[in-house]
């Protein structure tokens, strides 16, 4: 293996069975990858993920004596998250000076976050990554934990969540979600957003007469109305649909074929996005 041209000796063996790590929704094959994904997620890190289970994985999967005898110790010493990833890191020769102060330091000012800030972080990190159902898990714990005073809070999960519904074409429960932050705090954002998923809910007939005489709604659809425009124009112009029309005309009686099979390829890869967001 090597990092910018530099070669160094794998830290660990390749498990033929990956671990999972649940705090992170990520597998990891070797010790290489565990440190590594150390350094893409350190704002989601804690002590419980370095328990029995991964020490014994190290140890017998990977072949990874020291580094399971390592982080074995430091449990037993009662070390924090810091001391822990530290340690780890140190180990990692692919890791610079430089990044591994990086991944402390955010780790050191995650330490300071309440736990209502911990969880909607994590749930914030897999909604950015597109990781929609994790982000719905965590939102919806974060909910049975708080109570009808924190209405700010209480409005920023239910947005978000609703913006992770809609994305897996949950409409409906996502209006639901966006009717519920706007309940809390009134911000015309959560409004848009639980029109504009009434806009993909509901026929045209129900959407007009739903809108009716209600000014406030009228003057949101008229924004959206506009937007979309927007968005079609955008995807009108998008490489993918030049693409597409450019393989169209080029279907005549001799390449329909060839045009049947770019269209399988397309829709396999839109349902190979879609289960990415869902498993």
């Amino acid at each position: 293996d090597s990092v910018m041209g530099s070669v160094y000796s794998p830290i660990s063996g390749k498990a033929s069975r990956p671990f999972y790590l649940d705090r992170i929704c990520v597998s990891v094959y070797s010790g290489d990858e565990l440190i590594y994904c150390l350094g893409e997620y350190p704002e989601l890190l804690c002590v419980d993920m370095f328990n029995k289970d991964l020490i014994k994985w190290l140890n017998e999967d990977c072949s990874a004596k020291e580094l399971a005898e390592m982080i074995e110790k430091l449990i037993r010493a009662k070390a924090d998250i810091t001391k822990i990833v530290s340690s780890l890191l140190k180990k990692a020769p692919f890791i610079t000076d430089q990044e591994a102060d990086r991944i402390l330091k955010v780790i050191k000012e995650s330490e300071g976050s309440s736990e209502f800030d911990k969880r909607k972080a994590r749930g914030d990190f897999f909604l950015t990554k597109e990781r929609y159902s994790y982000a719905i898990r965590e939102y919806e714990l974060l909910l049975s934990s708080l109570n009808d005073e924190e209405s700010e809070r209480v409005a920023s999960v239910y947005h978000n969540m609703g913006v992770a519904k809609a994305r897996l074409f949950l409409f409906e429960q996502a209006a639901d979600d966006f009717l519920r932050a706007y309940d809390c705090d009134e911000n015309p954002v959560h409004y848009y957003a639980y029109i504009a998923t009434l806009r993909f809910t509901l026929t045209d007939r129900e959407y007009v007469r739903m809108i009716g005489d209600d000014s406030k709604m009228r003057e949101v659809t008229l924004r959206l109305e506009a937007d979309i425009e927007k968005a079609k124009k955008e995807f009108l112009e998008s490489p993918e649909y030049v693409d597409f029309l450019n393989k169209k005309e080029e279907s005549d009686e001799s390449g329909r074929y060839a045009f049947c099979n770019y269209l399988d390829v397309k829709i396999n890869e839109k349902k190979e996005e879609y289960n990415k967001y869902v498993y």
